[in-house]
């Protein structure tokens, strides 16, 4: 209860899946691979997945419907598991509040419009 009255931005629910490569200080790339976004904010993302992420700096990548390459850089606040074995990961945006408002806009419609659109063809 006490975490959801410190929340200043609300969350939005989504289910998409992410690439990310775990970064360095010096922005050398140690660790590669995908999650799925349970939820994003203006200030963060979580992120769940098969492992934990030890990484501190990391860059969350996707294509859009437009199969445009979008991606945001950020940082992990926390990994931890959860009850079904999976790893859930909150990462705050590093970017500027454009830069992330960009990144959520483009992440929420590619996330509806895959929804709305089949992607077998007969």
């Amino acid at each position: 209860m006490e975490n959801s009255l410190r929340r200043v931005f609300p969350r939005i629910g989504i289910n998409k899946c992410l690439s990310y490569n775990g970064m360095d200080a010096h922005s050398n790339v140690i660790d590669r691979y995908m999650g799925v976004a349970l939820n994003i904010s203006r200030k963060g993302i979580q992120l769940e997945t098969d492992r934990k992420i030890k990484a501190k700096l990391i860059l969350l990548m996707f294509f859009d419907y437009g199969s445009n390459y979008v991606a945001a850089k950020g940082r992990v606040v926390y990994s931890k598991e959860g009850a079904s074995e999976k790893f859930k990961t909150g990462i705050y945006l590093d970017g500027t509040r454009q830069d992330n408002l960009q990144f959520i806009k483009k992440l929420i419609r590619s996330y509806h419009y895959r929804k709305t659109v089949s992607i077998f063809v007969s």
